[in-house]
């Protein structure tokens, strides 16, 4: 599998892979200069061959992940999780935050009265709903021709600058100081340092740290196989995890645009290459002889930049000129900024998610405030263990009813006895772990099992009025078949060891029979 695609469980994440994958695997129309060329798969056998629905559309296989599905935190790793929606919302309470806002007061009323009446409570036009107004009045502008003209001219706005851009500008600052603070506290684990293990990054950035272990497992993949896995990987998500990555990546400090949100359709690409020679005939490169290039593009369009290519920068804040990254380099710089256990980001977010089931138990964080959290844990400090609690019940379980044998033996004069173990019978029949599977011994009658299964006799198999097979059966409302006298036969078949025997008169006289 060469080709990995993976996408978040929204539809206009689903709908981007469909619609990119595509572009590698376009439709094709079968027909008679094709038919030499087909997959053996689509040929029948009559000389004719069929052809996928909508002119040849290819199906490829993708990856979805929704809220239930482990793999979910990897692509949006900000989503479903209450830590991170507090430290969002603490924003608020800065002073960066009330200096944006006040600044910005006037210019979010004036576009409200032009757009958002009827749409958005008066008393939300503000700074504080700066990304979702962005957002809504972003689309407006490209849809609703009487927003685009009041933009274009500033209509009643107590401005100079294009509105549009202010509106992205209050967005940005938003969004970064949301998605990008690398010393965030987290108050709902109350600890100190911002992620375990001294990873580089906070609970603010926990998006970008997930997607960095996905993406340098991808990469490993396909290094550790020598490309024959994973050449390609797709991944399709939100902006949260990239604006993340770029932070933990120190991107903003080479160019300042990383600071802001990305465009609709915007690649990042982390490319793998060596500078060996094709002709050589060397194989897939060794470790020390590949490097990684970062390319990326904002947006589908060409106004970026002049040729409208990916364009290249450094990561992890070397120079301009360090564009390449030798692979062992980029493997270190990533190990310090990716979070790939998914138990951590559970007990990280206090998540509730299905999957997290496992790690939120009573002895750890599960999304309380520091204050509350600390007396909760303390609370649960000396309690048992789920799993050693539930070994100590059985223990003691069994230890009671031991006793209460015990009592039963010597009060009540209850014995067990050893029953005999009859010889297995060495004539057909069933062999257990024993039967080859040449010894067919059980056949279905052709037409339906009318009568229930039956067993398949050989010559050698003895004739007997019962044998194993079923005769009628009840569930089916055939109780009218005549059935064996099952008592008779029994008592034909295993004459009673008790015929014969007075035990009041001689109870001491052995009964012995062959």
């Amino acid at each position: 599998m060469q080709l990995y695609v993976a996408a978040l469980d929204e539809q206009y994440c689903v709908a981007s892979a469909q619609a990119f994958v595509q572009g590698l695997y376009p439709p094709v129309t079968l027909n008679g200069s094709a038919a030499s060329i087909l997959d053996p798969t689509s040929v029948l056998a009559n000389g004719t061959y069929i052809e996928s629905p909508l002119k040849g559309y290819q199906y490829t296989q993708m990856h979805a992940a929704g809220a239930l599905d482990p793999d979910f935190p990897y692509l949006g790793g900000s989503l479903d999780c209450p830590a991170f929606n507090d430290v969002a919302a603490l924003y608020a309470g800065t002073p960066a935050f009330t200096a944006t806002e006040s600044i910005s007061r006037q210019i979010y009323q004036d576009v409200g009265a032009q757009t958002l009446t009827g749409v958005l409570d008066e008393t939300a036009w503000d700074y504080y709903n700066a990304y979702a107004i962005y957002d809504y009045i972003n689309y407006q502008n490209a849809h609703n021709k009487t927003v685009a003209t009041l933009l274009a001219d500033n209509a009643n706005m107590n401005t100079s600058y294009p509105v549009l851009d202010m509106l992205r500008w209050y967005a940005d600052e938003q969004q970064y100081a949301q998605l990008g603070n690398l010393t965030a506290q987290n108050n709902y684990t109350g600890k100190n340092q911002p992620l375990p293990d001294g990873l580089t990054g906070s609970i603010s950035t926990i998006a970008g740290n997930l997607l960095a272990a996905k993406m340098m497992a991808q990469l490993q993949v396909a290094v550790e196989t020598g490309g024959a896995y994973y050449k390609l990987s797709l991944l399709f998500g939100d902006f949260e995890p990239l604006m993340s990555l770029f932070a933990l990546t120190g991107l903003p400090a080479v160019n300042p645009n990383f600071y802001g949100l990305p465009d609709f359709g915007s690649t990042a690409v982390f490319e793998v290459f060596s500078y060996t020679n094709d002709s050589m005939n060397m194989g897939f490169p060794s470790s020390d002889q590949l490097y990684v290039r970062f390319y990326f593009r904002n947006g589908t369009g060409i106004s970026n930049d002049a040729s409208g290519n990916f364009q290249s920068y450094s990561l992890f804040g070397r120079g301009p000129s360090q564009v390449d990254m030798s692979w062992n380099d980029f493997q270190t710089a990533m190990y310090g900024i990716m979070l790939g256990d998914i138990g951590t980001w559970c007990t990280q977010c206090g998540a509730g998610n299905i999957f997290c089931a496992a790690w939120n138990s009573s002895d750890t964080a599960t999304g309380t405030p520091s204050g509350s959290a600390a007396s909760t844990t303390h609370k649960h400090k000396h309690a048992l263990n789920p799993a050693v609690a539930g070994a100590i019940g059985a223990i003691v379980t069994l230890a009671v009813a031991g006793l209460l044998f015990a009592a039963l033996m010597l009060l009540g004069g209850l014995r067990f006895h050893r029953a005999e173990k009859h010889k297995k019978h060495d004539m057909g029949g069933f062999k257990g772990s024993q039967k080859l599977a040449s010894d067919r011994d059980l056949t279905i009658p052709k037409g339906g099992a009318v009568v229930g299964a039956s067993v398949e006799r050989g010559p050698e198999s003895p004739v007997s009025a019962i044998g194993h097979e079923r005769v009628g059966s009840w569930e089916l409302k055939q109780e009218h078949l005549e059935r064996p006298n099952i008592a008779e036969a029994e008592h034909a078949r295993h004459p009673s060891f008790e015929d014969g025997a007075d035990p009041f008169q001689d109870p001491v006289r052995a009964d012995e029979r062959v």
